[in-house]
């Protein structure tokens, strides 16, 4: 998934069809690391938006295409990272667990243990257990194949006993 010299090349530039191009080749990335920590898929959409939207604006700052992938999925984290900042600001009650109920829960538990699980293994584990994917969803919204997606999961619950032992 590395972005060829041409099109980074025209993307530097601001040509439309390269901004396109870079944002399809890159949105799913974007996403499920935004996802790993996020959610709500409607508010990691509104990330991704506004991720991409800073992947654009502040493009020059990456001068070799090689490290274009890593430019872009750290902006998604710093992204997400800001959006949860914002989210705790606001004070906690009972009436905001209940408007945010078990997801906000699942998101706290996942994010505890983010720090024991590789990237791969903590955007697996949040689509089973935070949006109770199917593995073909699974599949489907991350181009891996069930098999690495089912090794994945596994190795993150042995991980998550191991730990709880």
């Amino acid at each position: 998934m590395e972005i060829s010299k041409r099109l980074f090349d025209k993307f530097l530039k601001g040509e439309d069809s390269a901004v396109e191009k870079v944002y399809l080749q890159y949105k799913n990335l974007m996403y499920f690391i935004i996802a790993s920590y996020i959610s709500s898929r409607y508010d990691t959409e509104d990330v991704l938006s506004e991720s991409f939207i800073k992947v654009v604006e502040h493009r020059h700052e990456v001068k070799n295409p090689n490290s274009f992938k890593s430019y872009v999925a750290s902006i998604a984290k710093n992204q997400a990272l800001d959006f949860l900042r914002k989210q705790r600001e606001i004070p906690s009650s009972d009436i905001i667990d209940e408007i945010y109920g078990e997801e906000d829960k699942t998101n706290e538990l996942l994010s505890t243990f983010e720090p024991l699980l590789t990237n791969k293994e903590t955007i697996v584990t949040y689509l089973k257990i935070g949006f109770s994917y199917t593995w073909n969803e699974i599949v489907a919204e991350t181009g891996i194949s069930e098999s690495t997606a089912r090794r994945l999961y596994e190795s993150a619950k042995g991980k998550l006993r191991k730990e709880l032992r």
